[in-house]
Order: C-alpha cells, then structure tokens, then sequence
C-alpha cells in the first residue's frame, strides 16, 4: 500500500508538471495517464478500507477473547471462594 501511495503520488507530480506539454499535445495518452491515476487512488482507498476493516474485526476478536479470559477467571475465583470455609 506504501508504495502504490508513493507511486500514484510520483505519477500525479509528473504528470502536472515534467509530462504536462507532452500530455496535452496527445490526448489519448492524457486520458489513459489520468485513468492510471484515477484507478491507482481507488486502489489505495480500497486497500485503505480493506485494512481499517481488518483492524476493526481483530480488535472486535480480542476484546471477545479478553472477555471471555477475564469472565472464566472470575469464575474460578467464585468457586475458590466457596469451597472455602
């Protein structure tokens, strides 16, 4: 994902300024640089969608598993207690 962002960025630079003159004199070949472009931002925001979303559930797992861990050590802890005298 580092790199499509540091590509795309590269691309978009180049483009507005190295590649403008020769972009603009064929635009076929303007259409297809800005159709990269586009496609390269829409991948890195899928991609960034994607991750948050992974993020999202792993936390969502964790938490259901330190509930579960916290819940069994109150119950041992209950019944400790109970066979105490």
């Amino acid at each position: 994902m580092f790199y499509n962002v540091l590509v795309l960025l590269l691309l978009c630079f180049a483009g507005s300024t190295f590649l403008w003159s020769w972009l603009r004199e064929h635009p076929l070949f303007f259409a297809g640089y800005w159709a990269l472009c586009a496609w390269l931002t829409l991948l890195a925001i899928l991609l960034a969608l994607y991750d948050m979303a992974m993020v999202r559930l792993e936390a969502k797992r964790e938490r259901r598993r330190l509930a579960e861990e916290i819940l069994k050590g109150q119950k041992t802890d209950t019944t400790h207690d109970s066979h105490t005298p």
